[in-house]
């Protein structure tokens, strides 16, 4: 296909459904809005004028999951096609380096993150609130347009089908591609992102950073505790406390949720991997003593033990909800209220622990506040970096209490 041959017909029927988007010619977005979008704005009228400038897609749930695998260099196509026979038989689009590998995800999938080889970035998981730009657009550096190098309506697969090669980190899910949508209470492997900003477990890693001999992954290393470790491997010196307290909290929290861990097996791989940019002065074994310290003092989380026990729990008022697992959520905020019924929750957190997409999240946060049992205090957001502080009412009193403040 070329810039003259490609019509919007072409487009729909290899990356339908799907929600479209106009930028002018050359570039890759203004500032125009464009997230309030949906698949029923996608008129007749909307599409006529599609092809009058650049075309980008909005990626993730509104677009059916249309996600890709935006690969930075040339390099690396190779071996990722080769880990993937399913990749010869989708859409892949390429601008000025490299290519993106276009998918549909069937069921769960991480949030857009960036890929990782020898620690620097090589890559990117594009998904919700990200949009790529699609032939025919013309590519701001390169001033040419966008290609196809291989043009087939867009794979539908799930997400544990995706194979990084060696050497490349992205972020999996843990549960198997059978159970995906069979057990939809299993916890995901996402619950780092409640100790770890935006950053859930990364893949096995048989490569590893430059200066560093390999450690390999064997049933002794289970990648497990590789993929646990990976997000909170020093890169630089000054921050080896921090890293070690969020492992500590990743090791923690995977306890809560039934994973079992071996924490002397986590500290040696950190160790491992960190060793170049730990203080001179100290040694393994301080450092050991120090995550074991770490360990110690998170025992008392209150979001670990409001989740450990509310699970015998009947919260007050969940009688009037149907579903076990609002049930569950129910008892879970009213164990981690403080004296006054107070208590601060953020919808990942939420969505972590219940195996939830955080927007969903948030619907399940405000049916407890419609039904009476939650009140939103003050409403917290990404800008303030701060979770909604609640109280919990537990019976429908809240026609006679202010609306939340935002932050």
């Amino acid at each position: 296909m070329t810039k003259s041959t490609i019509n919007l017909a072409q487009l729909q029927s290899l990356f339908a459904p799907c929600v479209f988007l106009k930028w002018p010619v050359g570039v890759k977005g203004d500032k125009r809005k464009w997230k309030h979008l949906t698949l029923d704005d996608m008129t007749p009228e909307y599409l006529a004028g599609l092809l009058h400038g650049n075309v980008g897609i909005a990626l993730g749930r509104v677009s059916n999951g249309l996600c890709t695998i935006d690969l930075d260099e040339d390099e690396l196509v190779k071996p990722f096609m080769e880990a993937n026979q399913w990749a010869a038989s989708t859409t892949i689009t390429r601008g000025a380096r490299g290519c993106q590998i276009w998918v549909r995800i069937k069921g769960e999938y991480p949030p857009t993150s960036g890929l990782k080889r020898h620690g620097n970035k090589c890559g990117e998981w594009r998904a919700d609130g990200c949009q790529s730009i699609i032939p025919p657009s013309i590519h701001p550096d390169a001033c040419k347009p966008y290609t196809f190098l291989s043009s087939h309506p867009v794979v539908e697969i799930f997400y544990n089908e995706i194979q990084f090669p060696v050497g490349i980190i992205g972020l999996p899910l843990e549960d198997s591609i059978d159970t995906q949508h069979n057990n939809p209470t299993q916890h995901t492997t996402e619950y780092t992102q409640l100790c770890h900003h935006n950053t859930s477990i990364a893949t096995i890693i048989e490569d590893c950073p430059p200066n560093l001999s390999p450690m390999p992954v064997t049933d002794d290393c289970h990648s497990f505790h590789v993929s646990l470790v990976e997000p909170h491997i020093a890169e630089e010196k000054g921050h080896n406390n921090s890293k070690l307290f969020n492992l500590a909290q990743a090791v923690k929290l995977a306890e809560t949720l039934g994973k079992p861990v071996d924490a002397d097996m986590v500290f040696d791989l950190w160790w491992h991997h960190s060793e170049p940019y730990t203080k001179k002065s100290l040694n393994k074994d301080t450092y050991r003593c120090e995550f074991r310290r770490a360990l110690g003092c998170i025992q008392g989380d209150p979001v670990m033990k409001a989740w450990q026990a509310s699970a015998d729990v009947t919260a007050p008022g969940s009688e009037k909800l149907d579903d076990s697992r609002m049930k569950r959520l129910a008892a879970f905020c009213y164990c981690l209220r403080n004296a006054e019924g107070r208590f601060y929750l953020s919808c990942r957190k939420v969505g972590t622990l219940f195996d939830l997409h955080h927007q969903d999240a948030h619907l399940w946060l405000k049916a407890l506040e419609d039904m009476g049992l939650l009140w939103a205090v003050q409403r917290g957001s990404h800008k303030s970096n701060k979770a909604t502080e609640y109280q919990y009412i537990g019976t429908d009193t809240t026609a006679g209490l202010p609306p939340a403040k935002d932050l």
